[in-house]
């Protein structure tokens, strides 16, 4: 049986990506929908000596005056505070949506952080993925000239075939 890694964001051609993939292999394949997130994020006071899930004062002139006022630096919740979703739930979130949009009700959502190249490698690798499908996006050559691709990268980097779809 044919094994199709699905990497996913949060653009409307992940959810193409995901349909063209439905179409092309059917209900013969096993599907895994993959999205990633960038690494934890880094919060002020996780290197210094700061309390967790205090708020401290911090002074900022307001626009146009010349006074300084004080507006609160939150920092990193207590550990009892707040039970914040990780980046990989989020990005785990990500890939159920593009499942239920595209209709791939017995399809694998998995979240992953890293870069999303060597992460959607990464899983194809440990899936077992006999194909990757990845989604495009339209760039300007001005985009192309800062950003790279996600898509590019995994087409060059991959041991599967990798379709792009659009």
């Amino acid at each position: 049986m044919t094994h199709v890694l699905i990497a996913v964001d949060d653009t409307e051609g992940s959810v193409v990506a995901a349909r063209t993939a439905y179409n092309l292999f059917g209900d013969q394949a096993d599907y895994t929908v993959i999205s990633v997130a960038e690494q934890e994020p880094v919060y002020w006071g996780d290197d210094v000596a700061l309390g967790r899930g205090l708020v401290y004062p911090l002074a900022v002139p307001p626009i146009g005056t010349g006074m300084a006022a004080t507006m609160p630096l939150a920092v990193r919740p207590a550990d009892d505070a707040l039970d914040l979703p990780t980046p990989v739930d989020v990005a785990a979130q990500q890939a159920e949506h593009v499942v239920a949009e595209a209709g791939l009700h017995h399809a694998k959502p998995i979240g992953d952080t890293g870069d999303a190249a060597d992460a959607i490698i990464a899983a194809a690798r440990n899936y077992d993925a006999d194909v990757i499908v990845v989604g495009t996006h339209e760039h300007g050559w001005f985009d192309r000239l800062f950003t790279h691709s996600v898509g590019e990268k995994v087409v060059r980097k991959a041991d599967v075939p990798v379709l792009v779809a659009r």
